[in-house]
């Protein structure tokens, strides 16, 4: 073989191997329960936010942040709350910083309040804070977003009343030290969740379910925002059972939430995806399910425009396998992958990047039946 030929084909494999997509699948945790709820993507890897067991000094859940590279080695992990039950649902990228949002019983009211905390890229606390109205009263936070100035986050309060509780969407901005700057309480006579929230030109977009509005039980909500936290315009998606918007992204020309539905599709639960224009009107609303449960927990946009949807699929009758659903601009289905073992396994937040994704969620142990944090990159295809 002349030199020519050589150089080109070791031109060619180095080219190859350059283009090569990187894949992975790690698991990350200890003794007890370990779990990853959002993921974002920076600079030189990811960062991870869930909540542990395993990595405390009692036996309540603390937050937990793992952060890793791009080839998925840990670089760090720490642990973030009190001496009960604290979690992170969600993070976001602030300048060089970053800010996760869950739920804390140590700090705050008597029960469960907001819990925020603002770290620096090797996880430093620079501050943490929690809010709450009632002392007595239940407040989830689920989601957040920066404006690129200021953070916004939304969630749920609980008010208690005699013999009941009232459940409704609690959203209020934060400036760059944790003060607030609004509050905006979105509400209806029964039971309404926010679960997802995300950042426009002119405010903001909130998803969640609704039983306050809408065509049966529970129907899965879209709500306008502007940028002092007033509502503006509020839609809703569904049937005669259940619907649920569990989270929210911008599209070029609108807006697609995911979820689950109990009113279309085949049966049980069946994944639910609504596409609506920037004004919330619909442009098609689309199912995809099996023979048991599937729900969408969390939704990216691909690199061809089309959209990869995660969550968990029921393939038996007694346990959940991770899924991921990718389909297209229209909702046509173009592939489906599941990964997972005997016991019960989820994916609860998506990334998208040049190569593939990256999933995090948790998966459960066969033999203790703990759950570990999980994560899978994947090529395009979805596969690893």
């Amino acid at each position: 073989m002349n030199k020519k030929v050589l150089l080109l084909l070791a031109t060619t494999l180095t080219l190859s191997a350059a283009q090569a997509p990187i894949t992975f699948e790690r698991t990350f945790g200890g003794d007890e329960d370990d779990v990853a709820k959002a993921v974002i993507q920076t600079d030189d890897g990811y960062l991870i936010a869930g909540k542990t067991k395993s990595f405390t000094s009692h036996r309540d859940y603390d937050a937990y942040l793992i952060k890793i590279d791009k080839k998925g080695k840990k670089l760090w992990s720490k642990v973030y709350g009190g001496e009960e039950d604290d979690e992170a649902n969600a993070l976001t990228a602030h300048g060089k910083e970053f800010v996760f949002v869950g739920s804390t019983e140590s700090y705050g009211n008597d029960n469960l309040s907001y819990y925020f905390v603002k770290i620096d890229a090797n996880g430093e606390s620079l501050w943490q804070k929690s809010y709450f109205r009632g002392e007595r009263d239940y407040y989830y936070g689920n989601d957040i977003v920066s404006d690129g100035k200021n953070l916004v986050i939304a969630g749920s309060e609980r008010h208690l009343k005699f013999m009941s509780a009232k459940i409704n969407p609690l959203q209020f901005q934060i400036d760059t030290e944790g003060d607030l700057l609004w509050r905006s309480y979105v509400y209806g006579d029964d039971e309404d969740r926010a679960k997802a929230i995300v950042s426009t030109q002119d405010g903001y977009m909130l998803a969640g379910s609704t039983e306050s509005y809408g065509y049966g039980d529970f129907d899965a909500y879209l709500v306008k925002l502007d940028k002092e936290g007033k509502k503006v315009w509020f839609k809703t998606f569904g049937g005669k059972e259940d619907e649920i918007a569990e989270d929210i992204i911008a599209t070029k020309d609108g807006y697609l939430l995911v979820g689950s539905t109990d009113s279309f599709g085949l049966n049980y639960h069946n994944v639910y995806v609504i596409k609506t224009d920037k004004e919330g009107k619909k442009i098609w609303e689309r199912t995809y399910g099996g023979t048991y449960d599937d729900e969408a927990f969390a939704v990216a946009t691909a690199p061809d425009g089309g959209y990869v949807i995660a969550g968990r699929t029921k393939t038996r009758r007694d346990g959940f396998d991770l899924l991921l659903l990718k389909i297209d601009e229209n909702g046509k289905r173009q592939w489906e992958r599941t990964y997972g073992g005997d016991e019960d396994d989820a994916a609860h937040d998506i990334v998208a990047t040049d190569d593939g994704y990256l999933i995090v969620g948790e998966k459960q142990s066969d033999v203790s039946r703990n759950s570990d944090v999980w994560l899978l990159k994947v090529d395009l295809k979805g596969k690893l």
